[in-house]
């Protein structure tokens, strides 16, 4: 993040972002890792850099929220897809019901017939 006006490093068009991409740059070219990049990015510009909750009040709420919320759909949507899929009718065929006794009586004249 840049420090200066609080938008993203990508966007950012102040001074204080193009001497932070550049000091980025520099370390990339010294072949630094990306946590000893970040480390440094913390020692030089303050921990506002990197854009990450301090770990307090709503700090930490901007963590939690979006899991909370992300956590409670799916369990919304694996409820309604079980009931979706154990909600039929008492009236549906395939619960347990016996056939009618005329219907059991042509079902097995068409197999016998399907047979021959």
């Amino acid at each position: 993040m840049c420090v200066e006006c609080g938008t993203a490093l990508n966007i950012s068009t102040s001074p204080v972002a193009d001497r932070e991409r550049e000091f980025i740059r520099r370390r990339i070219a010294e072949g630094k890792s990306k946590a000893a990049i970040k480390a440094a990015l913390v020692e030089e510009y303050g921990p506002r850099v990197l854009a990450t909750p301090e770990g307090g009040g709503f700090d930490v709420a901007a963590w939690l929220v979006p899991g909370l919320i992300s956590l409670l759909a799916l369990i919304a949507v694996g409820l309604a897809a079980l009931r979706w899929r154990g909600g039929r009718d008492a009236d549906e065929p395939g619960d347990g019901d016996e056939l009618d006794p005329d219907d059991a009586r042509r079902l097995d004249a068409d197999l016998a017939a399907f047979d021959r």
